[in-house]
């Protein structure tokens, strides 16, 4: 009984720590950082701009103040993101912001609210489809999450809004994860015969923090202080016929292999594979 109730405090104070500091910050002055500056000048000069930063550093601001420069001289702008619940986010967030001032309208598959808005937020297919039928008439065009021009169903959305976006057009392109900026921008300067600038912000100014939802113990570090995989997850998939590594231990379920033996089996699971492998692709991105 001791060694459980030991037990369970080093795990209530091992999640103390890992969920120290979340929370809504303090209030300050708001600085701007020199990357956002520096994307906000190229945007307002009409150079198209590719910027890679991490989550939580401040890339929609850069959008926002675009917007509101556009916005004064009475231009046009389209927000696209890749995911109609994000697109019913950002509709609601920018009605806030730009509201009642100037209209914000939404192009989804499912809602058309004010098309001809000063501010559009649609879907990427639902934008690509406007340049489609030649309707294109923003001054600014940003493409959030613009790594989806990696992924092998959904990357020739991106490619075709690039290449059809008109060229007196100036585009503004967000992104957390590419790898290969150099390479997407030079095709970008390629495809539309202007100069494409890339802005990086490398410092993660919100610390990343691994964690697991574990059934009995709930949110736990997914490692201890020393980097070594926390027992209890350890002893999770132990239990669930996997080792440390994830791979299934023989005999532990039905049908389960050794694969040195080439009889029928498993496989391993590690969290992020596959999702990041297939970000920041080579150019046309499939």
């Amino acid at each position: 009984m001791k060694k459980v109730m030991m037990k369970d405090r080093a795990i209530q104070e091992s999640r103390e720590r890992f969920l120290s500091g979340i929370g809504v910050p303090g209030k300050g002055t708001f600085q701007v950082d020199d990357f956002q500056k520096q994307a906000i000048d190229n945007l307002a000069a009409g150079i198209d701009t590719l910027v890679v930063a991490p989550t939580g550093s401040g890339k929609t601001y850069i959008a926002i103040e675009a917007m509101r420069n556009l916005l004064k001289k009475g231009q046009h702008a389209v927000y696209t993101t890749p995911l109609k619940a994000l697109s019913n986010t950002k509709y609601s967030e920018f009605q806030q912001t730009f509201g009642p001032e100037h209209s914000v309208g939404l192009l989804t598959g499912d809602r058309k609210i004010e098309g001809d808005s000063d501010i559009v937020i649609a879907t990427t297919e639902i934008y690509r489809n406007e340049l489609y039928r030649g309707t294109g008439r923003y001054s600014l065009v940003i493409l959030d999450e613009v790594h989806y021009i990696a992924d092998p169903q959904r990357g020739a959305v991106w490619e075709e809004s690039i290449i059809l976006t008109p060229h007196s057009s100036t585009l503004l392109m967000l992104s957390a994860s590419i790898s290969n900026a150099e390479e997407i921008a030079s095709w970008i300067e390629e495809t539309r015969n202007k100069e494409c600038r890339i802005v990086m912000k490398k410092e993660r100014p919100v610390e990343l923090r691994y964690g697991f939802l574990h059934p009995k113990y709930g949110v736990i570090p997914l490692s201890d202080e020393k980097g070594h995989l926390s027992p209890e997850v350890s002893h999770f998939y132990g239990s669930a016929g996997l080792d440390e590594s994830g791979t299934r231990v023989t005999g532990k379920f039905p049908g389960a292999r050794d694969d040195r033996s080439g009889r029928r089996g498993g496989g391993r699971s590690r969290a992020g594979e596959g999702q990041r492998g297939r970000r920041g692709s080579r150019r046309g991105g499939r």
